[in-house]
C-alpha cells in the first residue's frame, strides 16, 4: 500500500476516481449518492496507510470545508429534502475533484491541460446530441435554422437537457486549458499533441459558439483579451518609451472601460423567456428572496420553486436561476458567498503574485532559445518557468470566465450544480504552488490566524445583532416561517396548478410565526407578504390587502408584493 499511494502516477489514478464518481453523481443527478463515496474515500484512505495526509493541503481547505458545511445545512433546510440531496453530492464532487487537482504533482500540469480537450469536446458533442433549440431558441438566427435543420436529422437519443448557458460556461472554462496545451506541444515539437489540441479545441470552440451563450463568449474574450494584451505589451514596450507595465495597463484601462459597457448591455439583455425581464432585474428580484432567508439560507436545489412561487407568483417553471453569487447566497447562506468571494479574491492574488504577470522572458539555461533538443527535454522532468507561465494565464483566463460569467449567469451552482465548481481555483494552486518546505506553515501559527479570524467574525455578528436586535430576532422568525411555509405549499412543485385551499392547517406553524415576527418588527416585509400570501389561499382578501399594503409599504418594487397586491384587490371587488 505504500509502495502504490507513493507511485508517480497515483495522483492522476486518485483524481481519474473523483472525476468519474463527480460525473456519474451529475449525470444521475446525484440518485447514487453513498456507494461512489467509496471511489473518492479509498485513495485518501492508501494515503493515510502510507503516513501521509489524505490529500495535499492547500491555502483554500477550510473555506472549502466551510462551504461544505453550509451545503450540508442546507439539505435540512431545503424543502425538498431528495432534490437537495442530489445536490449536494455534485457539490461534493466538486470538492473532491478540488483535492484530487491540487494533489497532482505540477510537472503533470500539462496532462491536466491536456484532458481538458477530450471534456471539452465531450461537452460540446452532449449540446449538439440533446438541445433542442425550439425550447431554448439561439440569439442568433443563422443558429437556430442550423440546429432545427440538425434536429431533424440527428439520431434520437433519451438525453436530459441542459440550458446552452450551462454547457457554454463549462467549455468556456475548460478552453483555456486547451489553448495552452496546444501552445506547449508546439514548442515542444510534439506534433501528435498539437493535432489533438487543434481538434478538440476546434470542436470546444464550434460548441461552444453554437451554444449562443454571449455571457461566455464575453468572459472568455476578455480573459484571453488579458493575455493577448499582455504578450502584445511585451512586444510594443520596445518600440514604445514606456514599460511593459505601463503598456499593459493602458491597454486594460480601455479594455476595462469596454467590458463595462458590454457587461450592462448583456445585464440588459433578455433571460430567454417570453417576458420583458431582464438579467438585471432578475438579480434584484433575487435580493429580495436572499432577504427572506438571510440567516438560514434556503435550502439546495430551490431557487427556481422560490422565484415562480414568490416573485413571480405562478405555479409553474420560470427560470432555473439567477448568477453564480446570488444562488450560492440564496441557497446557503452568507457564509457561502463569502467561501466563493474569498476562494476568487485569493486566486487572483496568487497568480498576479506568482509569475505569470511579471515579465515571462527569463533566460533557460537548460534549452536553446530555439525550443530544445528532444534529449534535452527527456532528461528534465520539472516544468520550466516559461512553460509554467503558459498555464498560469490559462488559469488566470479560466478564473476571470468562472468570476465574469457567475456575474450574468450561473453554469456551475445553478440548477444542479457542476463537477467543476472549484476547478479553476484547484488550477490555480497546482501552478501557483511552492516547494514544499516553503509553504509549510507551523500548526500554532495556521491556530492563531484561525483564532483570530473567528474571533473578529463573532465579535462583528454579535455587534450586529445588538446593533440591529429588534430587526434580527423579527428576520429569525420569518426567516422560520419562510422555510415552514415552503415546505408546507412547494411539495410536487411544478403543480401548473394554483392552490385550492385545501388543508389548510399546514400552514399554521408557518402562521404562527410570522405573527411572532410582527409582533417584534410590525414593518417585516417578509412576515407581512407571506401572511398576505396565507390569507389569498384562504381567499380572504380584505386581510391579504391589509397585509400586502404593508409589505407594498416597505418595498414597493417587490414583483411579488405589487402582483399579489393587485390580485386582491381585484378579487376583493
Amino acid at each position: 500500500m505504500i509502495e502504490l499511494a507513493n507511485d508517480r502516477w497515483f495522483p492522476i489514478v486518485n483524481l481519474a476516481l473523483a472525476m468519474g464518481a463527480a460525473t456519474l453523481w451529475y449525470l444521475s443527478s446525484g440518485r447514487v449518492g453513498w456507494p461512489l463515496l467509496v471511489v473518492i474515500l479509498v485513495p485518501w484512505a492508501l494515503r493515510i496507510a502510507a503516513g501521509h495526509f489524505p490529500f495535499r493541503r492547500s491555502r483554500l481547505d477550510g473555506w472549502l470545508v466551510i462551504f461544505g458545511m453550509t451545503a450540508v445545512i442546507g439539505t435540512f433546510t431545503a424543502y425538498n429534502r431528495e432534490a437537495a440531496a442530489g445536490k449536494f453530492w455534485i457539490l461534493l464532487g466538486a470538492i473532491a475533484l478540488y483535492f484530487a487537482i491540487v494533489t497532482v504533482s505540477r510537472r503533470d500540469t500539462w496532462l491536466l491541460a491536456g484532458a481538458t480537450g477530450p471534456v471539452g469536446m465531450m461537452l460540446a458533442g452532449y449540446f449538439v446530441l440533446s438541445n433542442n433549440w425550439q425550447q431554448w431558441p439561439a440569439d442568433i438566427g443563422l443558429f437556430n435554422r442550423i440546429g432545427t435543420f440538425w434536429m431533424s436529422i440527428r439520431p434520437s437519443l433519451p438525453l436530459p437537457v441542459l440550458h446552452p448557458n450551462t454547457l457554454g460556461g463549462m467549455m468556456a472554462l475548460l478552453l483555456p486549458f486547451t489553448l495552452a496545451f496546444g501552445i506547449y506541444a508546439w514548442r515542444k515539437r510534439q506534433i501528435r499533441w498539437v493535432q489533438l489540441a487543434i481538434v478538440t479545441g476546434a470542436i470546444t470552440a464550434g460548441g461552444l459558439l453554437f451554444t449562443s451563450s454571449i455571457g461566455a463568449w464575453l468572459a472568455l474574450a476578455i480573459g484571453l483579451g488579458c493575455w493577448f494584451t499582455w504578450e502584445a505589451s511585451g512586444k510594443l514596450n520596445k518600440k514604445l518609451p514606456f514599460s511593459q507595465k505601463a503598456v499593459f495597463g493602458g491597454a486594460m484601462a480601455m479594455l476595462l472601460l469596454l467590458g463595462l459597457v458590454l457587461l450592462r448591455f448583456v445585464l440588459g439583455a433578455g433571460v430567454g423567456q417570453a417576458d420583458s425581464a431582464t438579467r438585471l432585474g432578475l438579480a434584484q428580484q433575487t435580493l429580495f428572496l436572499i432577504e427572506d432567508f438571510a440567516l438560514t439560507g434556503s435550502g439546495l436545489a430551490t431557487f427556481p420553486a422560490l422565484y415562480s412561487q414568490y416573485i413571480r407568483v405562478t405555479p409553474t417553471f420560470f427560470v432555473a436561476y439567477s448568477n453564480l453569487y446570488l444562488d450560492v447566497w440564496l441557497e446557503q447562506g452568507l457564509f457561502a458567498v463569502v467561501t466563493i468571494l474569498v476562494l476568487l479574491g485569493v486566486c487572483f492574488w496568487l497568480l498576479l503574485r506568482s509569475s505569470a504577470l511579471k515579465a515571462e522572458k527569463r533566460p533557460d539555461k537548460d534549452i536553446p532559445a530555439n525550443g530544445g533538443m528532444i534529449e534535452t527535454r527527456r532528461k528534465r522532468k520539472k516544468l520550466l518557468p516559461q512553460e509554467l507561465v503558459l498555464f498560469q494565464w490559462a488559469a488566470f483566463v479560466s478564473l476571470v470566465v468562472m468570476a465574469l460569467h457567475g456575474l450574468i449567469d450561473d453554469a456551475l451552482y445553478g440548477n444542479l450544480a457542476s463537477p467543476l465548481l472549484f476547478f479553476a481555483p484547484a488550477m490555480v494552486i497546482l501552478v501557483t504552488r511552492r516547494r514544499q518546505s516553503a509553504a509549510v506553515v507551523p500548526a500554532a501559527v495556521r491556530l492563531r490566524r484561525w483564532g483570530l479570524g473567528v474571533g473578529v467574525t463573532a465579535a462583528l455578528l454579535i455587534g450586529l445583532f445588538f446593533g440591529f436586535r429588534q430587526r434580527a430576532q423579527a428576520q429569525w422568525y420569518a426567516n422560520l416561517g419562510a422555510l415552514e411555509m415552503a415546505r408546507a405549499e412547494l411539495g410536487g412543485w411544478p403543480t401548473n396548478q394554483w392552490d385550492t385551499g385545501e388543508d389548510l392547517e399546514r400552514f399554521e406553524r408557518a402562521e404562527h410565526l410570522f405573527e411572532w415576527a410582527l409582533t417584534v418588527d410590525a414593518q417585516n416585509r417578509t412576515a407581512n407578504q407571506r401572511l398576505g400570501m396565507i390569507a389569498m389561499v384562504k381567499r380572504d382578501y380584505e386581510t391579504a390587502v391589509a397585509q400586502l399594503e404593508q409589505a407594498e409599504a416597505v418595498q414597493p418594487t417587490h414583483r411579488g408584493v405589487a402582483k399579489s397586491l393587485g390580485y386582491s384587490y381585484v378579487w376583493r371587488g
